[in-house]
């Protein structure tokens, strides 16, 4: 016998008293559950709604089993409320948050020592690992930042570029600009394969490269750009202005937020920025990670370069 299957009908009204009352749920818990209901109404799939609210497959069955017997009133019986209280009240799940950001925790262990040695109230790892995924925590990779890199700077420009936004009118856009060398060659990336036996992947013989002079934008995810065998030089950077420019009405304002390359500070590109009329801004030292470009660098290397044989024999 298969799994029961519940499809959910709102009410525009019903659907807008249920929004607001996950928005005025202090509880996440609680407000998790309701958004059970209103994922589902909204033709969601229960796997979805699990990725989603980070939440096992089974428990949302189980929402959507109760809220079927008894509406939304039963999901905010605390009888009916699957796991256990939370050993941390609020204002100490807070300040576990506050610690979490400001120092680098690497296993649930470190973080139990620490909660033991504050309150001294003591947890599984299963149980903290949950608690920490309630809270809005998950498990990942930390990403480097360049050693180089002035922090005060950084922030300073996230904060210029948020201003920056909320100035643009509707035609102005802002683009990034960077420039990526391909090899044309295969790249080896990772597919499933025989243990002792990997996919052999030909490879060409030659070191020729294609260089690729590009501009992204966030707000559109437009992209425009220049491939060429030659070196990126001011020459190129000049064609690309004259390129975004082209690519926009007369009165729209165009940004375009380059590194410290030193081709790029020439007085010949400013020239023609100037005449493009392109307002240049410029990264703080040593700080790809705040240029978007460099994700769509990492885009074509993944799913072209080192995938594209595969997807051609699929």
């Amino acid at each position: 016998m298969g799994r029961p299957t519940y499809e959910i009908e709102l009410s525009a009204t019903e659907r807008k008293k249920l929004v607001k009352r996950i928005q005025n749920e202090p509880e996440r818990g609680l407000a998790d559950r309701l958004r059970v209901i209103l994922y589902k109404a909204n033709g969601q799939a229960n796997q979805e709604i699990a990725q989603q609210l980070q939440m096992g497959r089974k428990q949302v069955g189980k929402i959507l089993q109760q809220y079927s017997q008894g509406g939304l009133e039963a999901l905010m019986q605390k009888g009916k409320r699957g796991g256990s209280q939370a050993k941390l009240n609020r204002e100490q799940q807070q300040a576990l948050k506050v610690e979490l950001l400001t120092e680098i925790y690497t296993t649930a262990w470190q973080v139990i020592a620490w909660v033991s040695a504050q309150w001294q109230i003591e947890y599984e790892v299963s149980a903290m690992q949950k608690l920490l995924k309630r809270m809005g925590f998950s498990y990942k990779k930390n990403r480097l930042l360049p050693s180089k890199a002035d922090p005060e700077l950084q922030r300073q420009f996230v904060t210029w570029y948020r201003g920056l936004c909320q100035r643009l009118g509707p035609d102005d856009r802002i683009y990034f600009g960077d420039a990526a060398h391909f090899k044309h060659n295969a790249e080896a990336g990772y597919a499933w394969s025989l243990v002792g036996a990997p996919h052999l992947i030909p490879s060409n013989s030659g070191r020729q490269r294609y260089n690729v002079l590009g501009a992204y934008s966030p707000q559109c995810h437009q992209f425009v750009g220049l491939l060429t065998h030659d070196n990126i030089t001011q020459d190129k950077l000049c064609e690309l202005l004259s390129a975004l420019r082209s690519n926009h009405p007369a009165h729209a304002k165009i940004y375009l937020i380059l590194d410290n390359a030193r081709y790029n500070y020439t007085n010949q590109v400013r020239d023609q920025a100037q005449l493009s009329q392109i307002i240049l801004d410029f990264l703080p030292p040593y700080s790809p990670n705040l240029n978007p470009i460099e994700r769509l660098w990492k885009f074509v290397r993944k799913y072209f370069l080192k995938t594209s044989i595969a997807l051609l024999s699929d």
